[in-house]
């Protein structure tokens, strides 16, 4: 979308490989949901990018690290969520140091930067909520339904 910011995912693949596996934060304000962290594998020219680049070679042996960074990190705005994720794995010394600040360069603006946080509502939540702090807080003060 013209006037937005580029949409950035991570994608771990083999060389000259077909697939690969895609790591990104989807949701946020424009979409009125809280932020998610999406992994998924696809076949590496299905997806529509108006450019890729390469970041660093990982060896195989450190797939895990990858998911695992990638799941600790919460989402938010995705091109910081991959700076993140990448500042995880360089301090892991998955990838080469230097390689957080060269990304981060070129990270654009946050449209998010001010907006409130999405929060998702479960039906019943409040009264769950209220269930809990009085099992567990109240009860060593005196409930107020006493």
């Amino acid at each position: 979308m013209e006037g937005c910011p580029s949409h950035w995912i991570l994608m771990l693949t083999d060389r000259d490989a077909e697939y690969a596996t895609c790591y990104h934060s989807l949701g946020g304000p424009t979409k009125r949901r809280p932020w998610e962290v999406v992994i998924e594998s696809g076949r590496l020219k299905s997806w529509d990018a108006d450019h890729w680049y390469y970041v660093a070679e990982i060896s195989a042996r450190h797939a895990r690290k990858v998911k695992a960074s990638a799941r600790r990190i919460p989402g938010g705005f995705c091109q910081r969520w991959v700076v993140s994720v990448l500042w995880d794995l360089e301090l892991q010394e998955v990838v080469p140091p230097g390689t957080t600040e060269r990304i981060a360069q070129v990270v654009e603006e946050d449209p998010y930067a001010d907006a409130s946080p999405v929060v998702e509502e479960h039906e019943g939540f409040h009264d769950m909520m209220f269930d809990w702090v009085e099992k567990h807080c109240w009860s060593r003060l005196g409930s107020p339904r006493r």
